[in-house]
């Protein structure tokens, strides 16, 4: 399978490996002008922590001629598991770029196709390439806190190597350029607008060789790029090894990608779905990140986010375990664990916020990473049955929950602990108790207490039940605003709320900066009339303030609001003051549609059995596939920020596995439950290779108008099998395999369903008649 463009060539597009990575548009070019944390820089060739390339541009001409024809314009820009291609036309000849990075090397090769009709192959059989590299040897974002400062790049043409050795002036930071043939010729120096202007300290060199008809009437070329941030030796020992095993190395990459797409396959009647859930496991694996000095993790999104995440990996960890990458889901949560106790050596448990590929921690940690990481911990254990990484990140996770969360940040004991949100706006860091953090921490005390279990620290569970039963119902009372039929935001005393607004007037009046400026305006808009209201209350006692940022459906996205909540709320977040063709609003007054918290909204709709509601939001993620990146969904929907972002598998992968499929593992344990709740216009659905512990399972879901069927094929697990049935649904018989069997109704917060228990490969058939008036 592959994702195609053919307009809006502009956009960008990625060619990834977990070493280097290559950000051009769909045009195959390297303009300047993409932001980001790193202004005109965040494109090109990176080999973190450093850059490597501005870019590299092609031209073509006859051999001999003064007349060249660089690849500007392309035709179509498609994306293949594992590799990008651009298509070209310059007269009758096609020209085919094809750029991959290969895993594991610090490297990037680019091979040219050029292929004439029949009638033009004898006088297109002499062509020569010019190629023109451009250096930007540069640290990654804040590199100049750990000493890497930029300097003026050099070049030197290597003769023996038959290559261009690119290097920082005053650091160890290397780019090796060339082919695995000899140039006709080369010149060096800066001409950096020769084909597109480029920002940097940067400097240029010009490649030529021959392109000459090979067997099958293809011309070809191979592009070497190497890079090292140590020596020039590991660059030239790189190269060398590009000019030997390049082909051997697409093969590898090309098999790898195909083996992720060939496992975890989603079958459903909705096509979109399909196709998305699809590319949204090769994206994970595209934004691997590995600098060998702080360790391999997933990245949050590019261009702008290519380094690790606290909120980030806690949101992506389910969607990647659905997918099988469960090596990926637990290098990224031991690299943020290593980087938090580092960072954070007074505040155990603390999950920092943001890690750079130049090792420097930008954000200690908001408060809501913490029982999130908890959280991924947790499903990371029940899908891959790892207790070597459950002993290995318990001891964090308990810290977290207990000392930090509910010791440092909630010093009033009310189990509602008080720091900053995932909304990262002026009211929402104020130290107020906020609705995610304390949504979050419910469902973390129930993992902790399932944890603690599996470890043996049975006297802690009584006291982490109790502590999640009684923040329950906090959260359900004290939380919840009957005359607005939704949660709150934040929970505060009318003082605390006066002294953070006049807090917040000093950036109005003072030299702040001009998003500052107007986030302090917007918090008072937003407290102000419920000021008014309760201009006669009681000045320290805690209250429900709400702001209607997003995260107000984290009750639902968890299960803690009741029934009668979840509907009240979820039929004003569907509504046109919060929801739009492309998803969920951030805010009212703020339109953008994020694919996570679209995504939050679906996974929560599914978890109260409202699935055509899912459905909903899950096909405005689906239905950007096509709009930026080809088989990428970017951060903001259709086509906004990030062009590939890694939490927006969630919203495409979990409704579907956890809640449509009904698939909860506990491959430690090796029970297996498949309970599903096909939407309403579905007949069917499966999954095929569905990876569990180090076993694989397919499994297939069937609707007839009088029973629902239930199979699951795969390793010797116990099996808690059933489906969600109608309200006006009765029973009429439950079999496994054939044989009449013993059956329990069940009630979640989806709804009623029947359960029986197997083992081992087993169908469970529910027979069912619907009362008719």
């Amino acid at each position: 399978m592959y994702a195609e463009k053919h307009l809006r060539l502009a956009d960008p597009v990625v060619s990834a490996g977990d070493r280097v990575y290559c950000i051009s548009t769909q045009n195959g070019l390297f303009p300047d002008p993409w932001s980001g944390h790193v202004p005109h820089e965040m494109g090109g060739v990176w080999d973190h922590p450093i850059k490597l390339l501005d870019g590299f541009w092609i031209a073509l001409r006859p051999a001999g001629a003064d007349v060249t024809t660089w690849l500007m314009e392309a035709d179509a820009c498609r994306v293949y598991p594992g590799y990008t291609e651009f298509d070209y036309r310059i007269g009758p000849l096609r020209v085919v770029r094809r750029d991959f990075a290969p895993d594991g090397v610090e490297a990037l090769i680019v091979e040219i196709e050029v292929l004439a009709p029949s009638s033009h192959a004898q006088g297109a059989s002499a062509l020569e390439a010019e190629v023109l590299f451009r250096s930007d040897l540069r640290p990654a974002w804040l590199g100049e806190r750990v000493g890497m400062q930029d300097a003026q790049d050099t070049a030197r043409f290597d003769a023996r190597e038959g290559c261009v050795v690119f290097r920082d002036g005053e650091n160890p930071w290397f780019a090796v350029v060339g082919a695995p043939i000899a140039p006709l010729r080369h010149t060096l120096g800066d001409d950096r607008g020769a084909v597109q202007p480029t920002h940097g300290r940067g400097t240029s060199a010009r490649l030529t060789y021959a392109l000459a008809v090979e067997g099958d009437g293809v011309m070809r070329l191979k592009l070497l790029i190497a890079g090292s941030a140590q020596s020039e030796a590991a660059a030239i020992h790189t190269f060398g090894r590009l000019r030997r095993e390049h082909q051997t190395l697409f093969e590898a990459k090309r098999a790898r990608y195909e083996g992720i797409a060939q496992q975890s396959i989603l079958e459903t009647p909705d096509m979109a779905l399909n196709e998305a859930f699809y590319w949204a496991k090769l994206n994970c694996q595209m934004l691997a990140r590995e600098v060998p000095e702080l360790g391999r993790g997933a990245g949050a999104g590019l261009p702008s986010y290519p380094w690790w995440f606290g909120i980030d990996t806690a949101y992506s960890i389910l969607p990647m375990l659905q997918a099988g990458l469960f090596d990926l889901a637990k290098e990224t949560l031991r690299l943020l664990q290593r980087a938090s106790l580092r960072h954070n050596p007074d505040e155990p448990g603390r999950v920092i916020h943001e890690l750079t590929t130049t090792g420097v921690v930008f954000n200690p940690g908001n408060l809501v990473e913490t029982p999130a990481f908890t959280r991924a911990v947790h499903q990371t254990w029940l899908w891959s049955g790892d207790r070597a990484f459950l002993e290995e990140m318990y001891p964090f996770c308990k810290a977290g929950i207990l000392d930090y969360a509910l010791g440092l940040c909630d010093p009033d004991g009310d189990l509602c602990p008080a720091g900053r949100s995932i909304i990262e706006t002026l009211e929402m860091h104020a130290g107020f108790e906020c609705i995610d953090p304390a949504a979050y921490t419910w469902e973390a005390l129930l993992r902790l207490s399932d944890m603690a279990q599996v470890m043996g620290e049975a006297s802690l569970i009584s006291d982490l039940h109790a502590k999640a039963a009684a923040l329950a119902q906090r959260i359900r009372d004290e939380w919840w605003m009957a005359d607005e039929g939704l949660f709150a935001d934040v929970r505060a005393s009318v003082r605390e709320v006066q002294d953070r607004l006049r807090q917040m007037d000093g950036f109005v009046a003072g030299d702040a900066h001009p998003d500052q400026r107007r986030q302090a305006e917007t918090a008072r808009r937003l407290f102000e009339p419920a000021l008014a209201r309760r201009a006669g209350a009681p000045q320290d006692e805690d209250l429900p303030w709400l702001l209607r940022h997003w995260v107000i459906m984290c009750p639902m996205e968890v299960g803690v609001a009741t029934a009668e909540q979840a509907v009240r709320a979820f039929a004003r977040l569907e509504s046109a003051e919060f929801s739009g063709e492309w998803g969920m609003y951030l805010h009212p007054l703020r339109h953008n549609c994020m694919s996570i918290n679209t995504g939050i909204l679906a996974l929560a709709e599914a978890r109260y059995g409202r699935n055509t509601q899912a459905l909903r939001f899950i096909r405005a993620l689906s239905g950007s596939l096509p709009y930026h990146m080809p088989g990428a969904i970017s951060e903001a929907l259709p086509d906004q920020w990030c062009f590939i972002q890694l939490w927006s598998a969630l919203g495409v992968s979990a409704p579907a596995v956890r809640f449509f499929l009904g698939v909860e593992p506990r491959a430690g344990e090796r029970r297996l439950r498949v309970v599903p709740n096909l939407p309403d216009d579905w007949e069917r659905a499966a999954l095929r290779r569905l990876r569990i512990g180090e076993d694989l399972f397919e499994i297939n879901v069937e609707r007839r108008r009088d029973a629902f069927v239930v199979r699951v094929a795969g390793a010797d697990y116990d099996l808690t099998l059933g489906a969600y049935l109608p309200p006006d649904a009765e029973v009429q018989e439950v079999t496994l395999n054939g044989q009449t069997a013993a059956w329990r109704w069940e009630t979640t917060t989806v709804g009623r369903c029947v359960v029986c228990e197997g083992r081992g490969t087993a169908e469970a058939v529910v027979e069912v008649v619907v009362k008719t008036c």
